[in-house]
């Protein structure tokens, strides 16, 4: 197994030169929470969280070099640059402070994302000059939004990139009111007629109701345009 990372811009990399006992790979996805009376919490799924990578390892120092025969001195566990344990802690410094974009490669495992540098601490451990690192990486996602080709598009037809404030999510036109037929409630009312069933709160102030699970069938409600 090798730990490469590797600046996306530039290409410069590091072999992490000890591997750790363990990589911690961590997955979640993010939930809207609601509470609703009578009902108790509702979670709605809101895509994933980031994927974080993390783990354990030593950064080894100066004396752990050995001698070669033509009188140099080599590291036998520093596999490329960056051997220094300054160097590394300066390098990390700087990929933190810039937000650099860089490449994270776990051979013999699924990883190999771009990745952002989270965190890192870096302690000081023993006579040899050694590190003990501790470092997490998380996924670095690019947001592309794209409009469908229509008029105004260029001469071939591709799509567009554009902004999040270039485009935003129309919201759906009601008719103004909305009268309440049998099994009716007002989340089903709003997903239908606002686009978003957590719009019920704006249909219930708007028509004074104090209990939103509470409405008759023929009631007229206003809603909100």
């Amino acid at each position: 197994m090798k730990i490469i990372l590797t600046e996306s811009d530039t290409g410069n990399f590091m072999t992490f030169p000890m591997l750790p006992e363990e990589i911690k790979v961590e997955c979640a996805t993010r939930f809207q929470s609601y509470d609703i009376m009578n009902i108790g919490e509702i979670m709605q799924p809101l895509g994933e969280e980031l994927t974080r990578i993390s783990w354990s390892c030593k950064i080894p120092g100066e004396k752990r070099q050995v001698k070669k025969e033509n009188g140099n001195y080599q590291n036998p566990y520093i596999i490329v640059s960056h051997g220094d344990p300054l160097k590394v802690q300066s390098w990390f410094s700087y990929l933190r402070v810039k937000g650099t974009k860089c490449r994270l490669l776990i051979t013999e495992t699924p990883v190999n994302h771009d990745v952002y540098l989270e965190n890192y601490t870096m302690t000081y451990a023993g006579g040899f000059g050694d590190y003990d690192c501790d470092i997490s990486f998380v996924h670095a996602k690019e947001l592309k939004v794209c409009t469908e080709g229509n008029e105004g598009d260029d001469e071939e037809g591709t799509t567009k990139a554009v902004t999040p404030q270039q485009q935003q999510r129309p919201e759906k036109k009601t008719d103004g009111s909305y009268t309440v037929k049998k099994g009716d409630c007002l989340w089903d009312i709003a997903q239908s007629k606002l686009g978003a069933g957590n719009r019920y709160q704006e249909i219930a102030t708007l028509n004074n109701i104090s209990n939103p699970n509470k409405i008759s069938v023929g009631q007229i409600l206003l809603l909100p345009t």
